[in-house]
């Protein structure tokens, strides 16, 4: 799976705790780092998007919305 499905699932997941914070550093030639913090349970995910992941989850996001 792709990043964009654990960004996800991690939403889904925390949504009913409240707050979530995003920060997403500036991407530079190869790679954009995000993360995802549960203010109420201080959880968090992280993760670093290199070009192929993001283009992986481009293109799955592009068919699944066009299939619904």
């Amino acid at each position: 799976m792709g990043v964009l499905f654990d960004l996800r699932k991690f939403v889904r997941q925390h949504r009913s705790c409240g707050v979530l914070a995003i920060h997403l550093d500036p991407p530079d030639a190869s790679h954009y780092c995000i993360e995802i913090t549960c203010r109420a349970c201080e959880m968090a995910l992280t993760r670093t998007v290199d070009q192929h992941s993001a283009s992986w989850d481009l293109v799955h996001t592009d068919l699944l919305v066009a299939s619904s």
